[in-house]
């Protein structure tokens, strides 16, 4: 299940390569080269640096200098070998040649010889960092070449003065997809080029983390010493802080600066830590390997990043330095600049590690896209020297509360900014057809590269074609099993609605799937007629003996499936089911699906009466799985907190999906005036609905409400409402439990969604809701808590917005802001769209599951659809 490793080529165009302050480009080629993947450079520039990272020695990808034609005899002659080279590039050519005009003539030569190079190289997907000379070259060379390209966007080439808007647009639009660093990034391309806004990604920059391992941080003991690493140029503020450690000498508190970097300030920051005088001093160091600026971390106390934003508009994206820093577990000050406050922010007041309560006292801002969680440092406004002097001051105390920011630091580190992520992310986004650029749109001759073995064919707009699915499962027999008394598998509930479509995922790559259940709850739906159904009911009885006939029925399951055969065995983890130990003994592979963790939610919920027998199972059944697959986090750390010694290893996260041809967005013309806001749930306490109807009283009355479900709380969810008068109650309909079928429908024609999630714990916030993945494959901007996984579903300003759980309020005021900007709804809904389809449909779900898997045993036949030639 892995992408192949020689089908699929990525060229690289850079500036200029190796550059010594890019050290972020390096990490991500060599986590896609440790992702198997097989990669080019092309740089356009050479290189003037004359240190390099020792890094640079394991990167594999061949480099290729892009030669730059230096007179009008040399540009004919790159003409004349890419006409010869790359088939269709005379048609192409002459229909670009009135853009042509508008670019230097070396410009247009060298994307010639790019193109040139890279049809020689067999490369498949140019991608360009930075979108000025790199991605304008990648953008030429993919229109004359045919080969899709990308770009991430950093900082300068999206916010100096010398960025052409117009010129930008264009890329983007031409961009098979364009990756940005900062949430601040996205947010501004989106409102600049809301035409574009589906094509761009957030992604951060990875570190490998391995390289940066964490240590606590020890206390101060005597001078404060602060570490700054960065070009010496006017955004990174060390004028700034150079300022701020002289104003510690007048306080009497000894502090000692170094800064590690080069550039065009060098002499005046130089004079400036000249004059520096009493407790304090400054050492530049010049430029430092990777190497040495880890051993420079290693020495500080305190690592700051006083950034600002330069008289040209030029400022710093998320600099590198500052994740390694916080990698480390070194205490980081920093300025909200850009995309800063996406990694350095200060908390919550009253959340454990955090330093809100020094907050004011050191000129501390909140991180305008920070989690309101744990602080991961102190971020001050750019420039203000005085308020940086404080929080240094602050550092060198013993009331900093260095330990808990480190942790808090690490943490986000590991969650957001993994090299290895990314580099699957890149993959993935590169994997997904997109539109190809409109001037190659009716070109026979388009060259898209040799094909990839294994890929499924896509049309414009990432959508999968629901008539073309991989039959990569051909021959496999599947036993699914859902012993779960509580899941009715044709039933409404999301965790019915999750088995059918696992069990249509398995279906449609071509396995026989029986599902062996409890509880079938009805018939199938019609496009699971004829699956084979196996039903062992368990009956009524007292709790405790329920508990022991799940028990009893498993092992009947387990001994019918053998019978039956089976090659592999899915299973939804229940409380009391050991199919999958029992079977693995027979060598026949199963895979543990886990949803939740029963035993604490039957603990706190239900009843639960043979406990020591349900910890032995879930420890029997994940040490017997070959794969135990999670839906969340939460989930996984639970798992592997039952597992056997060597299985914890074994445990992934894979969270939930949605069936993007069932739910669809809707097929109006016209947004409504009175837009509906739809929910879709059962109607329990932990959905937060009760917020959503006093959301109703609290908002301006510009939109309307459908409530989806039903549930206990129906009845006092209908009371709260009729309790709002006459006007507000109007607003509010409920439809009941629905089937799954007509949900779809039900979404269509609304133009919002609300997922209202409470107040949680950590411990109880483990869900991974399929409301919110469908409402993403209706095209639906979703309203959310910030709680849970919903922060990881939600793109904050793309795909939704996010609110403090509980808090009717704010829920009103975000659902009132969409209502009335139709326009700011409508980008947000081709977002969620292009999200889901591209990422979250369950055949991507089942991707994940069996990514790194052969479950074809070797002795089991396997059917596969060849084409054969004489």
């Amino acid at each position: 299940m892995q992408r192949p490793d020689t089908a699929h080529r990525t060229g690289y165009v850079v500036k200029v390569y190796p550059r010594f302050s890019e050290t972020f480009i390096v990490t991500e080629l060599l986590a896609r080269e440790a992702a198997g993947e097989q990669l080019e450079v092309f740089a356009l520039r050479p290189t003037s640096d004359t240190r390099f990272h020792p890094e640079l020695a394991r990167v594999k990808a061949p480099v290729r200098f892009v030669a730059r034609a230096r007179k009008l005899t040399e540009g004919w002659a790159v003409l004349a070998e890419a006409s010869a080279t790359v088939p269709g590039f005379d048609a192409r050519f002459a229909r670009l040649l009135p853009e042509l005009s508008g670019y230097d003539a070396d410009e247009v030569h060298q994307a010639a010889a790019l193109a040139t190079a890279a049809v020689r190289s067999g490369i498949t997907h140019l991608h360009a960092h930075f979108a000025s000379l790199a991605g304008r070259t990648a953008e030429l060379a993919s229109l004359m070449s045919g080969i899709q390209f990308s770009v991430t966007t950093h900082a300068k080439d999206l916010f100096h003065e010398s960025v052409d808007a117009g010129r930008l647009g264009r890329m983007l639009g031409r961009a098979h997809h364009v990756v940005t660093i900062s949430r601040y990034n996205l947010e501004h391309l989106a409102a600049a080029y809301p035409e574009h806004v589906d094509k761009v990604h957030l992604l951060y920059n990875g570190l490998e983390l391995e390289r940066f391992p964490f240590t606590e941080p020890r206390p101060v003991r005597g001078p404060l010493r602060i570490a700054a690493v960065g070009r010496l140029v006017e955004k990174k503020g060390f004028a700034q802080l150079l300022d701020a450690v002289a104003e510690l000498g007048r306080r009497g508190v000894p502090a000692e600066l170094r800064i590690a970097g080069e550039g065009e300030l060098e002499d005046g920051l130089r004079s400036r830590a000249a004059r520096l005088a009493g407790s304090v001093r400054a050492e530049l160091l010049g430029a430092c390997t990777q190497a040495e600026v880890r051993s420079l971390l290693e020495w500080a106390d305190v690592f700051a990043a006083p950034c600002v934003v330069g008289a040209d508009g030029n400022a710093d994206g998320l600099p590198t330095v500052l994740l390694e820093a916080m990698a480390m577990g070194v205490p980081c000050i920093a300025t909200s600049v850009t995309g800063i406050p996406e990694a350095v922010h200060p908390g919550a007041p009253g959340v454990p590690g955090g330093v809100a309560d020094a907050g004011p006292a050191l000129g501390a801002v909140p991180g305008r896209h920070g989690a309101a969680g744990p602080a991961t440092g102190v971020l001050l406004e750019p420039g203000d020297v005085p308020a940086l002097a404080e929080a240094l001051e602050a550092a060198a105390g013993g009331d900093f509360d260095r330990v808990g920011l480190a942790r808090s630091a690490r943490a986000l580190i590991e969650e957001r900014f993994d090299s290895a992520r990314q580099a699957r992310a890149l993959a993935r986004l590169e994997d997904t057809a997109g539109p190809v650029a409109a001037v190659n749109a009716a070109d026979p001759a388009v060259h898209r590269g040799p094909a990839v073995a294994g890929r499924t064919a896509r049309p414009a707009g990432g959508e999968r074609r629901a008539d073309v699915p991989p039959r990569d499962l051909d021959g496999l027999r599947v036993a699914y099993v859902c012993l779960d008394p509580g899941i009715p598998v044709f039933g409404s509930k999301g965790a019915s609605v999750h088995v059918q479509e696992v069990v249509r995922a398995l279906r449609a790559r071509g396995a026989a799937v029986t599902l062996y259940c409890a509880r079938t709850g009805g018939a199938p739906p019609a496009d699971l007629d004829g699956l084979r159904v196996v039903e062992r009911r368990l009956g009524r009885g007292p709790a405790a003996e329920r508990e022991l006939a799940q028990i009893r029925a498993s092992r009947e399951a387990a001994r019918r499936i053998a019978d039956d055969g089976a090659d592999l065995v899915y299973e939804r983890y229940s409380l009391f089911s050991t199919v999958l130990a029992e079977l693995g003994g027979q060598g026949v592979p199963g895979i543990l699906e886990v949803n939740a963790p029963l035993i604490d939610e039957q603990r706190r919920h239900r009843e639960l009466h043979h406990e020591g027998r349900a910890l032995e199972v879930a420890r029997a059944q994940i040490g017997a799985a070959v794969r135990t697959v999670c839906v969340s986090g939460a989930v996984a750390d639970w798992a592997r907190g039952h597992a056997p010694a060597g299985a914890a290893d074994r445990v992934r996260v894979v969270a939930n999906g949605v069936n993007t041809d069932r739910i669809r967005p809707g097929t109006g013309t016209a947004p409504s005036a009175v837009p509906t806001v739809v929910f879709v749930g059962t109607l329990k306490p932990w959905h937060g609905v009760e917020t959503l109807i006093d959301a109703v009283a609290a908002s301006a009355g510009r939109w309307r409400l459908r409530i989806v479900g039903d549930g206990p709380l129906r009845g006092a969810l209908e009371d709260r409402a009729a309790a709002l008068g006459p006007a507000a109650a109007g607003r509010v309909e409920f439809t009941g439990a629905v089937a799954p079928e007509r949900i779809g429908p039900l979404l269509g024609d609304a133009e919002l969604a609300a997922a209202p999630y409470p107040a949680a714990s950590e411990a109880e916030s483990y869900f991974s809701p399929l409301k919110i993945y469908e409402y993403l494959a209706a095209g639906l901007p979703v309203v959310g808590s910030r709680v849970g996984q919903v922060p990881g579903i939600v793109d904050d300003g793309r795909t939704g917005v996010l609110v403090e759980p509980s808090d009717a309020g704010a829920l009103a005021a975000a659902l009132d802001a969409l209502a009335a900007d139709p326009a700011r709804r409508e980008g947000m809904a081709r977002a969620a769209r292009a999200e889901a389809v591209e990422h979250h449909g369950w055949d991507r779900v089942l991707d994940r599951i069996l990514d790194g898997l052969d479950p074809f045993p070797a002795a089991a036949p396997r059917i596969v659809d060849e084409e054969v030639s004489a």
